[in-house]
């Protein structure tokens, strides 16, 4: 289970854990990417979701923390498609060190 760091919405996720399972499945949609990406995209993701459907007006709450997390949103998935093809274009590389008995 990924970290929640918004101490306002943090305890709304708990409490409705299907934001979690839906943003989750939104993040696998766009790929597999490498740790720590998609855990960081899927609270994200959760929050935006979360922010999306309790938004009442323009200016409550959950509309000022969307504005935020969806930026928030769109650079994080920027970063981690830049670290996938990163990933995807280096070589893997195994370690040998040779063990010696002495």
């Amino acid at each position: 289970m990924p970290d929640y760091f918004d101490a306002y919405l943090a305890p709304l996720i708990a409490k409705t854990p299907e934001y979690e399972t839906r943003a989750a499945a939104d993040v696998a949609q766009l790929g597999t990417f490498p740790a720590p990406w998609p855990d960081k995209l899927t609270v994200l993701r959760a929050y935006v979701l979360l922010c999306l459907e309790s938004s009442a007006s323009a200016e409550d709450v959950f509309s000022l923390k969307l504005k935020q997390y969806q930026t928030e949103w769109k650079d994080a998935v920027s970063q981690a498609q830049a670290a996938l093809n990163v990933a995807a274009a280096l070589p893997a590389r195994s370690l040998f060190i040779p063990l010696e008995r002495g």
